[in-house]
């Protein structure tokens, strides 16, 4: 099917109507997928976006993500802040239970903390609290058996969104049972609603219901609220190939399945199927080493900014499915703004000017890419074709998705189409990047700066201001090359009820049901 015959589907493709309201039943297994296989079953620590999906799951923390992208209450039923906004006191709710069948205390969250703050773990958020970037939390205490108290250093705006990133694994409280005896990682002892039951590597995750699990009384909301479990099993099958994952699809071997672009306009109109589909934070760019010798001169990365019809890109890439982003801020943003609106234009004989002043001489650019992830490697062929339209020498470097994701994280690249997961704040849609860290692509000490003083801002029209200098420097500077936001889209057989997408691009299968 090529793309012209795909559009015109997508063009005439009429949307679904909702599925009424139904008594849930009881029982079964959800088959679903990943295009990538778990790295580790440590939350927070070694992990990915695919990762992060099946431990959240399985551990949950004090906070989370609402549906709306605000914050609400897990673990904790409630917390209060100090007059100076530097003390959180959190009340945890009563009678949660570990899937070792322990009662949870705040002894368990004051252990899960310092686990986890131990540079041995190497949680991956550490380094958000250590004061380097301009927060750092004192202390964390237990004065009784149902408080936690939390002290900061300073009054911090992103600190609950902090502690409900899914990167970081939510900070999920753990029972001490999950570290052998020496302090190395076993398995996750967590609260949530499923259990890891078997993983067999590169075939298939599965998790069991938590028979033991008690959900909150409030509604369901993104990754809080009441977490009724109503299936017995959900299996996430491992399929990289997005043909092989469709064709399962059509053969009915899977119930719910994120879709690629292509995927999902074929899919669209086929009646055993449910199209759902969200716009999300999850960010698709150009990303490029400004500490590399050929890019560290701020023409050469604008030159090649420039030498991107990016708008072209993202309507190519996602068949429609996604449009031009100037920065990592989506529009639903309550901050975004013009600041997140205004780009560098695609002006060709400009960007060969730039290089021509920067005295670029054909030197190599390596673009690393991938063939896992499909939109990855799209525009990054795309992207190599526009660069050496410009004059750049640009050679397209297609690795193993780990060998890439290695790479990205060490920080030794020079260029690399990516993908970022979806972060639900503003602070954290622009901290993906900023940061001294190997694997932040923004070192810029004005950058890093901004950054701290949108965390200590309290007052939203500060928030907004300190944003928006982000913005107007981001494209000045040239860091990445933005391209689009991504849609979560996702196939649901009719067999299925319950399930939604929402903008955090991140299957949920409590509150899911099957239909007899």
């Amino acid at each position: 099917m090529n793309r012209l015959t795909i559009l015109a589907m997508a063009a005439l493709a009429a949307a679904l109507p909702a599925a009424a309201a139904e008594t849930p039943q009881r029982g079964g297994t959800i088959r679903t997928v990943l295009s990538a296989d778990m790295r580790s079953t440590n939350p927070g620590v070694d992990r990915d976006g695919a990762t992060d999906i099946v431990h959240q799951h399985i551990v949950e923390g004090l906070v989370g993500f609402r549906e709306d992208l605000g914050i609400g209450p897990m673990l904790a039923d409630s917390w209060d802040v100090s007059p100076d906004g530097k003390t959180y006191t959190f009340h945890l709710r009563h009678g949660v239970k570990f899937q070792n069948g322990a009662t949870m205390t705040s002894a368990e969250v004051k252990w899960s903390w310092d686990r986890l703050m131990d540079p041995a773990t190497k949680w991956r958020c550490r380094d958000v609290y250590t004061g380097d970037n301009d927060l750092k939390v004192e202390s964390v205490t237990a004065p009784d058996a149902d408080t936690v108290v939390y002290a900061l250093d300073r009054p911090s705006a992103g600190f609950l969104y902090n502690l409900a990133r899914m990167d970081c694994g939510g900070t999920p409280v753990l029972h001490p049972s999950s570290v052998k005896p020496d302090g190395s990682w076993d398995k996750p002892v967590g609260t949530g609603p499923f259990i890891l039951s078997d993983w067999r590597p590169g075939q298939y995750i599965e998790l069991t219901r938590f028979d033991g699990y008690t959900p909150r009384d409030d509604a369901m909301s993104g990754y809080v609220g009441r977490k009724e479990v109503y299936v017995d099993k959900v299996r996430f099958n491992i399929m990289p190939d997005p043909a092989a994952m469709l064709t399962a699809l059509q053969a009915g071997a899977l119930d719910v399945a994120p879709l690629e672009s292509q995927g999902r306009m074929q899919l669209q109109g086929d009646p055993a199927f449910e199209i759902q589909s969200a716009v999300t934070p999850g960010w698709e760019a150009l990303i490029l080493h400004s500490e590399d010798p050929i890019l560290q001169d701020k023409r050469v990365r604008q030159a090649i900014v420039m030498a991107l019809d990016r708008a072209t890109i993202a309507n190519a890439v996602t068949f429609g499915g996604s449009t031009f982003s100037a920065t990592p801020v989506p529009a639903f943003s309550p901050y975004h703004s013009q600041a997140q609106t205004d780009a560098l234009p695609f002006d060709l004989e400009r960007a060969k000017a730039l290089l021509a002043e920067a005295g670029y001489s054909g030197q190599r650019i390596v673009l690393t890419a991938n063939k896992r992830y499909t939109e990855m490697y799209d525009c990054g062929v795309l992207a190599q074709d526009m660069l050496r339209s410009a004059g750049l020498n640009v050679e397209l470097e297609v690795l193993e998705w780990t060998a890439q994701l290695d790479a990205y994280q060490t920080g030794k690249f020079q260029t690399q189409s990516f993908s970022y997961s979806p972060r639900l704040d503003p602070l954290g849609q622009w901290e993906r990047i900023i940061g001294t860290q190997p694997r932040k692509i923004w070192k810029d000490p004005r950058a890093i700066a901004l950054l701290a003083q949108a965390n200590a801002a309290t007052d939203p029209a500060k928030m907004q201001s300190v944003l928006d200098q982000i913005g107007r420097l981001f494209t000045e500077e040239a860091p990445a090359a933005s391209l689009y936001l991504h849609s979560s889209d996702y196939a649901v057989a009719r067999r299925v009820a319950g399930f939604t997408v929402w903008p955090a691009d991140a299957a949920r299968f409590w509150g899911v049901s099957i239909r007899k």
